[in-house]
């Protein structure tokens, strides 16, 4: 179906599964901090990046599939793009409620909640573009997984800058509000 994209499509689905990779190597500088801290890190920070870098992984790989009906692969955009949404509104008021610094809270919602939302919601219309024939439609569903990538990378990115100084400190971490 995107025989003229995949080589794209294998770049970008290969770089989302080796920061999955990596994603594992990341959760292990949570060592030593509290269990109540671990566990809304991960709600709200670490699974919604490797999420995303989940489903691009998906998508980058049913795009390349030979023989996929268009119709199949733009519903499977489209339940990705819900399942995407709900989970960036959750994000979104998640780290909203729990957000203890106003600063480090909003850069939080924007580049965890809000900006993969509309990401999400983009993908929706890609879905629906796709399931019409408009023409722009892989041009489209290139650029947005392009972009969720890119956002996912700057997110694992402010994980690890966050997390790494708190875990070289000696002793137990304490919790001091931020993720």
């Amino acid at each position: 179906m995107f025989d003229d994209w995949r080589e794209y499509y294998f770049l970008i689905g290969s770089s989302a599964g080796g920061l999955i990779g990596l994603m594992f190597v990341v959760t292990t500088l949570t060592i030593g901090r509290d269990i109540r801290t671990i566990e809304r890190g991960q709600k709200l920070y670490m699974s919604p990046v490797v999420s995303h870098f989940a489903a691009i992984l998906l998508l980058s790989g049913a795009a390349i599939v030979p023989n996929l009906a268009v119709a199949a692969f733009a519903v499977l955009i489209g339940v990705i793009a819900i399942i995407g949404i709900a989970a960036g509104i959750r994000i979104t008021v998640g780290i909203l409620n729990a957000s203890d610094r106003l600063t480090a809270g909003w850069f939080d919602i924007w580049w965890y909640g809000v900006a993969p939302t509309v990401l999400y919601l983009l993908l929706a219309g890609v879905s629906v573009a796709l399931g019409f024939g408009a023409a722009d439609a892989q041009m489209a569903l290139a650029a947005v997984l392009m972009a969720l990538l890119l956002t996912s990378i700057h997110n694992a990115w402010d994980l690890v800058t966050w997390l790494a100084p708190r875990s070289a400190r000696s002793g137990p971490v304490e919790d001091d509000g931020d993720r």
